[in-house]
């Protein structure tokens, strides 16, 4: 018989310690299979997918969570019944753990085809209150859907925007249906012009691509009416990866026309004036992540809370205050969380 000495002790007893430890991690260990849909691509969308599953990846400890590319679905804005097809075959998988919906269309397609079954967590809906998608903003009405409000945000936008430069008429351009109508803000836009006395001039021609094209086309007719402000919407004109936003801001600073940006830093620091501030996703992230954890651990989505009361964030661009020649209050500066001294174009964009 060999002789066993202490060191062949010491190692037989490691290996067996680290056998039972991974067996009891093994076994307490459960794999969750997430999956996205998005019509298409935008770039909030992104930020905020990266951003819930960097939650995930920090707080689900002993679980494994994945993404497969396979079960990652973006047809394209101007796929409509691709898009409607993907959500029914997604609805019809059982290898699913959460669906994650990116946008109001991508959204409404899924509950359309809905198994009631498979959860599903929504994100940047521009208002699933008004587009019929929850039933209030406590209670989604879908026991396996939940979705992030933040109530009042949109007119908030106009009300402040409005308080700072003190415009007779604004621009709105959109697309003349439903969608186009949310990612625009619309219907808030005329609320608060009503409550405020302010006009509102609309240009509703854009095409369902959003195109740059039609969108400068917008911007032309709004110009030519004598607007003294526009609202930079959530339209694929103004995504900096698929349309030349650059042009389409020279245009209006050039008229020296102050403009609001809905999704904020990256088109603030790129040449408009002023916008909520979307420097940093981790707050959404991070509401989002943790009704996700909640869901693959068992809650029913219906049973979460889906108001996000956080305080909307001000970014300003003194350098474009600076070229459309308009002077920002004191106030207004000591409000601003983030303030921009020069104009920085993003490095990923669209090059013409």
């Amino acid at each position: 018989m060999p002789k066993i000495t202490i060191w062949s002790t010491i190692i037989i007893l490691s290996v067996l310690n680290l056998f039972f430890l991974t067996s009891f991690a093994a076994a307490g260990t459960t794999q969750y299979r997430i999956a996205y849909i998005e019509a298409g691509k935008y770039w909030t969308y992104t930020e905020t997918y990266n951003a819930i599953k960097e939650y995930l990846n920090k707080h689900e400890l002993g679980n494994i969570t994945t993404y497969p590319e396979t079960l990652h679905f973006s047809p394209g804005w101007d796929k409509k019944q691709e898009l409607q097809k993907l959500a029914k075959n997604l609805m019809a998988r059982s290898d699913i753990d959460l669906i994650i919906a990116a946008g109001t269309a991508a959204t409404a397609a899924v509950l359309k085809h809905n198994n009631e079954k498979t959860p599903i967590l929504a994100m940047a809906v521009a208002d699933p209150v008004k587009s019929k998608l929850v039933t209030s903003q406590d209670d989604s009405g879908v026991d396996n859907f939940t979705v992030r409000i933040v109530p009042g945000r949109y007119k908030r936008m106009f009300e402040i925007f409005h308080e700072v430069v003190g415009f007779q008429k604004l621009g709105l351009i959109y697309p003349d249906n439903d969608n186009g109508r949310k990612y625009s803000n619309v219907e808030d836009a005329y609320e608060v012009a009503a409550n405020l006395g302010f006009e509102i001039v609309a240009y509703d021609k854009i095409g369902d691509a959003e195109a740059s094209a039609d969108c400068e086309a917008g911007i032309s007719y709004l110009i030519d009416q004598g607007i003294d402000a526009f609202f930079i919407p959530a339209l694929n004109c103004f995504d900096w990866e698929l349309s030349d936003v650059a042009s389409l801001l020279e245009r209006l600073t050039q008229k020296k026309i102050p403009t609001f940006s809905r999704e904020g830093t990256r088109t603030v620091k790129a040449g408009a004036l002023m916008g909520f501030s979307t420097y940093d996703f981790t707050g959404r992230g991070q509401f989002l992540g943790v009704r996700a954890a909640k869901i693959l651990k068992g809650e029913q989505p219906r049973k979460l809370t889906m108001v996000d009361n956080a305080t909307p964030k001000i970014t300003f661009n003194l350098k474009a205050a600076a070229d459309i020649e308009f002077d920002p209050s004191v106030d207004i500066l000591a409000a601003s969380d983030e303030i921009y001294q020069e104009i920085t174009l993003p490095e990923k964009r669209l090059k013409k």
